[in-house]
């Protein structure tokens, strides 16, 4: 579920806020916070307390979400094609 979520922020078909805060309240928490999740869980943390006044653009922690999720779910193609 965490690979799908992440393949669809990555592709811009789901809100990265949504992705991130699904698999961080959702999935992360169901698998007691696995370290493979953390850079999308730390992504989440900072959308859901970002604060215009907090010297970091809402599209800067975007991205960041964004490349956290391609990192993560290329992980899953990387293994896929390994055991293939």
């Amino acid at each position: 579920m965490a690979y799908w979520i992440a393949g669809q922020i990555a592709d811009g078909s789901l809100d990265t806020a949504t992705g991130t805060h699904i698999i961080w309240a959702d999935i992360a928490y169901d698998l007691d916070y696995p370290e493979e999740l953390e850079p999308l869980v730390h992504c989440a943390h900072n959308l859901d307390g970002w604060e215009e006044s907090g010297g970091v653009s809402s599209d800067e922690l975007k991205r960041e979400a964004v490349e956290a999720a391609k990192q993560f779910w290329s992980k899953r193609r990387s293994a896929a094609e390994t055991e293939g």
